[in-house]
């Protein structure tokens, strides 16, 4: 999977880079960039209008206390830093804002165990043999139904063989791609 791949959000690795962004990426510092925070005494930290890009807010209502949430009165929403930047940097997806923050405050993630790409490793080989197996398949399908009608109406023996060829080698790209699609993979 790579970088900018959506990761399942309910995943332990994904859970573990959210945990590390919330303890290093400073929640005023990202609501700063959204709206005007003033600092306050008590049990909250600054208060401020709501930043949240669907919340027209004329009156202070958006707070942050420790440790490192936020809470809007105004709209009865709230989270931490990753939600923060979420609803208000116009990610598709909570992963998106979770990278962004990453790589805007320079943050390492944490490594995936060793066990785990060990694990990859062994697979490896089952994976791609599955992959080549869908693709042949994918092949042999989009050539029978695109190509085999034309090849059949070829008269000229040398002909055939020829279109046959080039043909079959023609299907390699599109039943790659379709695969890929159907695994839910980009190319």
């Amino acid at each position: 999977m790579g970088l900018y791949e959506p990761p399942p959000e309910n995943t332990y690795g994904f859970r573990k880079c959210c945990k590390t962004v919330k303890a290093v990426v400073p929640i005023e510092d990202v609501a700063r960039r959204y709206t005007e925070l003033r600092p306050l005494g008590g049990k909250a930290w600054f208060d401020g209008r709501c930043p949240l890009p669907d919340h027209d807010d004329h009156n202070p209502s958006f707070y942050i206390y420790p440790p490192r949430r936020w809470r809007c009165y105004g709209c009865d929403r709230g989270g931490d830093v990753i939600d923060l930047e979420f609803y208000c940097g116009g990610h598709a997806e909570l992963w998106e804002a979770m990278i962004t923050l990453k790589e805007q405050f320079n943050v390492v993630l944490p490594e995936p165990p060793q066990s785990r790409r060990r694990k990859q490793a062994r697979q490896r080989p089952i994976r791609d043999a599955i992959d080549e197996a869908m693709i042949y398949a994918a092949r042999r399908r989009l050539y029978r139904r695109y190509f085999e009608p034309i090849i059949l109406a070829t008269e000229d023996v040398e002909d055939r063989k020829h279109d046959a060829q080039l043909f079959w080698e023609a299907t390699a790209a599109p039943a790659e791609h379709l695969v890929a699609n159907l695994m839910g993979r980009q190319q």
